[in-house]
């Protein structure tokens, strides 16, 4: 079974060019004034440099939501389907990531879980589903910054106004590294992994290791495409407090990963 045929996810590529850029528009009164999301930016290019080297325009935010309002069974509205898979090919600043994982948190809410631990849990689960890559490394920073600002957009909203706990943000910071890369998809998918985050009870995932292109398979690794029997893979699941900490697979004698770690 593939990364993208999991039988509790689905896969979407969005293979888009950059060609706009998501900011709020100011309206005359009386219009509707479209929402502000956290980081936007209102600048449709950075510089003309950085169009003429890398193509790059950013695309706004009206297409982003037509682009999603197409899908609209990749964001059910319940929790249990929040874990559906996007990968963005050329994610540039990050436009289509976080209105992605923007409408993926807006099912999981603090007064619908029975403790924190799975509140978060939740939210990781949500944020690990999402994948970009970027040629630039300017871009992956600005991409990784911007979700995790949506995330404690979100968190510190639901919650009223509580911050995320240390072990919650250690593990954002573990799965934005893991699933926003530096790399060009084109020349470089081959080698290119990426994590798979199957979610698990009491807060934990078991990590499974991939490659971007498919003639991974060619030299008997696991890919998107190609799965071998055994695939690289946490041995022990993990709790996510504790994934920065394992940042390979956990063997059998790492039981300590599975339970939460003290702040």
């Amino acid at each position: 079974m593939t990364f993208a045929q999991h039988s509790c996810m689905r896969y979407v590529n969005l293979f888009c060019r950059r060609i706009g850029q998501d900011h709020h528009d100011v309206r005359a009164p009386g219009q509707t004034v479209e929402r502000a999301l956290p980081g936007d930016i209102r600048e449709q290019i950075k510089t003309r440099e950085r169009v003429r080297d890398l193509a790059e325009v950013y695309t706004h935010r009206r297409e982003v939501d037509a682009m999603l309002d197409l899908v609209p069974d990749m964001f059910p509205g319940t929790v249990a389907e929040v874990a559906f898979k996007f990968l963005e090919p050329a994610c540039g600043s990050g436009n289509f990531l976080v209105e992605v994982l923007r409408r993926k948190l807006e099912p999981i809410q603090f007064s619908l879980m029975p403790d924190p631990e799975q509140y978060e849990h939740w939210l990781l689960r949500a944020m690990a589903s999402v994948y970009g890559v970027d040629i630039c490394a300017e871009n992956v920073v600005e991409t990784k910054r911007r979700l995790l600002d949506t995330l404690h957009w979100h968190y510190f909203n639901d919650t009223g106004a509580c911050d995320t706990t240390p072990s919650f943000a250690r593990g954002v910071k573990a799965v934005l590294d893991t699933n926003i890369l530096h790399a060009d998809m084109l020349a470089q998918a081959p080698t290119t992994e990426v994590v798979e985050y199957l979610p698990g009870q009491n807060g934990t995932f078991t990590r499974e290791w991939s490659l971007l292109d498919g003639s991974a398979a060619l030299a008997h690794s696991p890919s998107l495409f190609d799965q071998v029997d055994e695939p690289k893979r946490d041995a022990v699941p993990i709790h996510y407090s504790c994934l920065s900490d394992y940042p390979a697979p956990t063997q059998p004698g790492d039981r300590a990963a599975s339970r939460a770690k003290v702040a």
